[in-house]
């Protein structure tokens, strides 16, 4: 079978040239409202979607939008951002979620029904600012040991270093309570026993060169009470540790246990969003965004 050249003077090889060249030049075709493009390609050429959101932005003088997650370590710095950002009550929104102590704010949400004539819409959701609850050190040094048994000399260097905390009894009892412990690392324990007073008084001997030295008493209140700012940003609030002793062998190994701190903790957090609630127009949910 013979082929024919249906355009005089140009071969097969020629035109096709001349068709890939034109399907070159085609203008992108828009798909969808103005940002995904679609475009006429040669025969086994590879077609690539182009988001002209993403891609063309880069060589404009400013992005189309805002977009991005910022990461903000105070309530005042939340409430801030959004007062610069926000998009109003009806499209901005917080959502704070007490179980991760997290508030994060949506400014590009959806708009959905407003009730004033304004059509409802999707919004891209993009567009956030987190606030993550930073912990204080003085939470974190009293957290930390909470609920452990420790050496008398171990608890003593941790009352010496945290007595700053410590309103009841006073920072100074305290100390004291902390040298005797230092004092009396080496003696053999005996017996304990509940005073009235709600203190528990421990009956130790001390022993000098294997020889029955003297004997001597200690005792130890049954609670103190801290005032603690949980984390940055939050009311300073008042908590009782309660202490907890074990005898083994005529050792004495000392600790406490925090009243209910996650209780404080979540009141704490729900304090500062109630702050946040005051002093941004977005409405704020309890629970986790999307």
């Amino acid at each position: 079978m013979t082929t024919t050249d249906l355009t005089p003077g140009v071969s097969n090889g020629d035109a096709q040239t001349i068709v890939d060249a034109a399907l070159a030049a085609a203008e992108p075709k828009p798909l969808g409202p103005n940002r995904f493009h679609v475009v006429t390609a040669p025969a086994g050429a590879t077609v690539r979607l182009i988001d002209t959101d993403v891609e063309l932005d880069e060589f404009a003088e400013r992005p189309r939008r805002k977009s991005g997650t910022y990461a903000v370590h105070d309530a005042d710095s939340f409430v801030g951002y959004l007062e610069k950002h926000g998009l109003g009550q009806h499209t901005t929104e917080v959502w704070a979620d007490v179980t991760k102590a997290r508030v994060v704010g949506v400014i590009n949400a959806h708009l959905g029904t407003t009730g004033d004539g304004i059509e409802d819409y999707a919004g891209w959701a993009d567009h956030r600012v987190t606030y993550d609850v930073a912990y204080t050190d003085a939470w974190k040094a009293w957290a930390k040991f909470d609920g452990q048994l420790l050496s008398q000399s171990d608890f003593a260097e941790h009352i010496e270093e945290r007595a700053i905390d410590i309103i009841s009894p006073s920072a100074a009892e305290m100390l004291e309570l902390a040298q005797h412990f230092q004092a009396t690392t080496g003696v053999t324990y005996e017996s304990s026993k509940l005073l009235s007073s709600g203190e528990r008084q421990f009956e130790y001997k001390e022993t000098i060169d294997a020889k029955a030295g003297k004997r001597g008493q200690l005792e130890i209140p049954k609670e103190f009470q801290l005032a603690l700012t949980p984390f940055e940003g939050a009311d300073p609030y008042r908590i009782v540790a309660r202490f907890r002793y074990r005898l083994d062998n005529g050792v004495l190994r000392i600790g406490y246990r925090l009243e209910r701190p996650s209780d404080l903790l979540r009141d704490a957090f729900l304090g500062v969003v109630a702050k946040i609630e005051e002093n941004v127009e977005a409405p704020v949910y309890r629970g986790v965004s999307a």
